[in-house]
């Protein structure tokens, strides 16, 4: 009874904050009103910005598989995103302190004992979002461009060869830095009838989203330029679900419906432009395509189940750029999906 009690407590004083704001809006002037809407434009666009950056994962014991090592007892590609944003910044910054870790088994022959990380990716960088255009709740349609700065290292500095020729998987040096502008877009779909028991539904509707960007590769490490290549190509498409939900206990509506995605399936590609000698110039050893399903899980807003499959013509783990192989992975997606419990933001 106090839970009940206390919930709709909550409900009545969100209600009742939602009214005071209707009533401070309509006692604003034209400029007093137009520069409110700005912020909340401002603060809307930043979650979208958040909402399609690409999400983290992590790859359980044995759940990644194909690549020349055999399975990894774990592995690990974080993004977290640290934003300096918000109502009075129409840019956006997201900070990123990027790594990727994989733990190898223990293999004898490659000196990989006592479960290494081998070389793990540091990847620090931060991404300037400019948006293109007012957003439009009635066309749901969003275009934005973004200008992002990387420093990729290993954390090594023996050499990067091995005296037969072969790169130096062990501790061998990686280092490079790359630049890399990009265009955004985003079409929301809605659905004829929302698919769900509450009272009040709204649409369920799906997201299209669309980035194209290319990296400009810079200060490589020197041994490495006639290799690794100085330009990348990268494309990426995000289906999105979005569904209507309501809060009910005892099959009654206890709340206000609202959004939440449920799912959404991610599609990669990158092609590698530039000098690649050493028997890394054919096709199949410029590009990488990967497809991942993502299933939120229920109770949690930023917390995902993902299955995925592609291919690695470049492995994108630092020194084992010279790698190719095909792999399926899964496990646990972490990333700002859209608009969990977020009323109002759409």
């Amino acid at each position: 009874m106090k839970r009940l009690f206390l919930l709709f407590a909550s409900l009545f004083a969100l209600c009742d904050a939602r009214s005071q704001e209707l009533k401070l809006k309509e006692s604003l002037s034209q400029n007093e009103t137009s520069i409110l809407e700005r912020r909340i434009s401002n603060k809307t666009f930043l979650q979208h910005t958040l909402n399609y950056a690409p999400l983290s994962y992590v790859s359980p014991p044995f759940l990644d598989v194909g690549n020349p090592k055999t399975a990894y007892i774990l592995s690990a590609d974080i993004m977290p995103q640290f934003v300096i944003g918000g109502e009075w910044m129409p840019i956006p910054i997201h900070l990123t302190p990027r790594f990727k870790a994989r733990i190898f088994r223990n293999n004898l022959e490659t000196n990989d004992t006592s479960l290494p990380v081998r070389t793990p990716s540091f990847m620090p960088g931060m991404t300037a979002h400019i948006p293109l255009q007012d957003y439009s709740k009635d066309t749901g349609k969003i275009k934005y461009a973004s200008i992002a700065i990387f420093h990729h290292s290993n954390g090594q500095d023996g050499d990067e060869f091995n005296s037969d020729g072969r790169m130096n998987l062990y501790n061998g040096n990686f280092s490079t830095n790359y630049v890399e502008p990009a265009f955004h877009y985003r079409v929301r779909k809605f659905q004829s009838i929302g698919l769900t028991d509450c009272s009040d539904p709204e649409p369920n509707y799906s997201e299209y989203y669309f980035k194209l960007g290319m990296e400009k590769h810079f200060v490589t490490a020197e041994k490495l330029k006639s290799t690794y290549g100085d330009y990348r190509f990268n494309f990426t498409v995000n289906w999105i679900g979005v569904r209507n939900y309501c809060d009910m206990i005892n099959n009654k509506q206890i709340s206000s419906s609202y959004y939440r995605e449920k799912h959404r399936i991610v599609f990669s590609s990158t092609f590698i432009a530039g000098n690649r000698e050493g028997g890394l110039n054919d096709f199949n050893k410029r590009i990488n395509v990967n497809i991942n399903y993502n299933w939120r899980i229920p109770s949690s807003p930023n917390t995902a189940l993902f299955l995925g499959t592609g291919y690695y013509g470049s492995d994108p783990y630092n020194i084992y750029y010279q790698q190719s192989y095909f792999f399926v992975h899964a496990g646990l997606s972490l990333g700002f999906f859209v608009t969990p419990n977020m009323i109002g933001l759409k």
